[in-house]
């Protein structure tokens, strides 16, 4: 287990660890004195009798609306239930994990004027690995991810549903089972719980950590299909990127002719002028998908450091502003939906080089062409991932729309650029499982060239995976495959630019 505590700045190595659930957080003295020092502050202004947004008053449009102070309580465990209004499929574990720590990081910052224990209950739901169960559709990031986290929070008060050990159950049930009681909201609080921007947050982080697994990939099985394709190494050659001056082509290069290390024959010029461009330009447009998400998860760490909530609780004065307002993560997730899935269509290219009866390949993979289709139709379901893919990556932050009776009249759509990242994500792992099938199809038909890692690697899936040698069902193979590459641990999955 790995011990963090809430004052350090993370990197995207913690919070993969606490996507895992194998880290500890250690909710530290300095964090407590910041929090409880807050929590005084806004009981000071609010003793002052002040109208302050949220917190003796309604919500959204609501907010010339005066609340009781009797009603201060009631208020917030309303705003909770009323907020959780989500839909849609439910957001996987580690995605909840990262929600779920995010939010604690963020108000353990010292300027949301909540109680520790609001933290401590975060933390202890997250080491119980009791789950709060979090529709993906609902928020339109602009008033903080209103609904996913009024879900991800109901259950502090031991409502709503949370998933432990794959079972869902109410949460009253779960926290008594773990020795967990509910706790009771204060003035603020309820606001402070749902009004942020931690699932954006927790799902660009989850897609960054996946985004390095699949650069790794990417370049790894396009170096199999280019041995595959009898191609040449002139495009990799470390004086083509030297003078270009761009690390992230750079870097794929390198990477390329490390996988390729061996295959003597693709060391050299062969009889063809010129490769496709699919082959040709992996370093140029790999590399552009890695130095896009360097940029994105710089933003993602950002945002994992800061206060996200409304008001904002200083000193001297509660400030109501709009730091809930996602559009850094917005626009960052719609150009990695745009980085992520310009790996899909390469791939889907490459694959589909692969199917043309060139350089020594039957036409579409087929051992008996005619008599059997071999890979044809591999090619036709990539093809309509890269389309899906293609349309996922309209900008989402882009579409904005009125909302609470014109009070939030531009919001960012940061949540739905997210989940089409997710959707993206799972569309390119699989594009890229499904042309490492096809080069490993290719392999077996064609002498090639061949390197030892790309040979050791063909190995082990062969075992693994025994893929039909003729026509076979497609789909099983694919699937097989795609859980294949995704279950082995790289080594420098974190690092793309080791």
């Amino acid at each position: 287990m790995k011990q963090l505590t809430l004052s350090q700045a993370w990197q995207l190595e913690d919070w993969a660890t606490i996507a895992s659930g194998i880290a500890t957080i250690d909710f530290d003295k300095e964090s407590r004195h910041r929090v409880q020092q807050s929590h005084s502050n806004m009981l000071k202004v609010l003793n002052q009798g002040q109208a302050v947004y949220g917190i003796n008053t309604g919500f959204g449009s609501l907010c010339t609306t005066a609340i009781p102070h009797e009603e201060l309580q009631d208020l917030q465990v309303n705003l909770l239930r009323s907020h959780a209004a989500g839909t849609g499929p439910n957001s996987n574990d580690a995605i909840v994990r990262l929600m779920l720590v995010a939010k604690a990081k963020s108000l353990a910052q010292g300027f949301s004027g909540i109680r520790p224990v609001l933290i401590d209950q975060l933390l202890a739901l997250y080491h119980a690995d009791v789950l709060p169960v979090v529709p993906q559709i609902g928020s339109l990031g602009a008033s903080g991810d209103l609904a996913p986290l009024s879900h991800l929070c109901l259950p502090l008060i031991g409502e709503s549903k949370v998933n432990v050990g794959r079972e869902i159950m109410d949460a009253s049930k779960a926290l008594s089972q773990v020795g967990i009681s509910p706790i009771v909201l204060e003035a603020k609080e309820g606001l402070a719980l749902i009004n942020g921007t931690q699932f954006m947050l927790a799902n660009g982080l989850y897609v960054a950590m996946e985004a390095q697994r699949v650069s790794y990939w990417a370049d790894l099985i396009g170096s199999a299909s280019a041995l595959a394709y009898e191609g040449s190494s002139a495009p990799f050659q470390p004086g083509i990127h030297q003078v270009r001056k761009q690390a992230g082509q750079a870097f794929v290069a390198n990477r390329v002719l490390e996988f390729t290390l061996g295959a003597a024959d693709f060391q050299v010029a062969t009889k063809h002028v010129q490769d496709p461009y699919s082959f040709r330009c992996m370093p140029q447009v790999h590399g552009a998908s890695n130095d896009a998400w360097l940029h994105i998860e710089k933003i993602l760490l950002d945002e994992g450091e800061s206060v996200t909530d409304n008001p904002t609780v200083f000193e001297d004065a509660i400030l109501s502003a709009g730091n809930f307002h996602g559009q850094p993560l917005a626009m960052a997730m719609d150009y990695g939906k745009l980085a992520l899935a310009e790996w899909g269509s390469i791939s889907e290219r490459r694959i589909n080089q692969l199917m043309l009866g060139k350089r020594g390949l039957p036409p579409f993979l087929a051992a008996n062409a005619g008599t059997e289709s071999g890979y044809m139709i591999l090619q036709y379901s990539a093809a309509a991932l890269v389309s899906r893919s293609k349309q996922r990556s309209v900008p989402a932050s882009t579409d904005s729309i009125d909302s609470s009776a014109g009070q939030e009249d531009h919001v960012s759509m940061g949540a739905n650029a997210s989940t089409d990242a997710l959707e993206i994500l799972n569309n390119t792992w699989t594009i890229l499982s499904m042309e490492f099938l096809a080069a490993m199809r290719a392999h077996g038909l064609n002498s090639g060239l061949m390197s030892p890692i790309i040979k050791d690697l063909r190995d082990a899936f062969m075992d693994a995976v025994q893929p039909a040698s003729g026509d076979g069902i497609l789909a099983v193979d694919m699937e097989a495959t795609k859980q294949f590459i995704q279950s082995i641990d790289i080594e420098d999955r974190l690092a793309f630019n080791a």
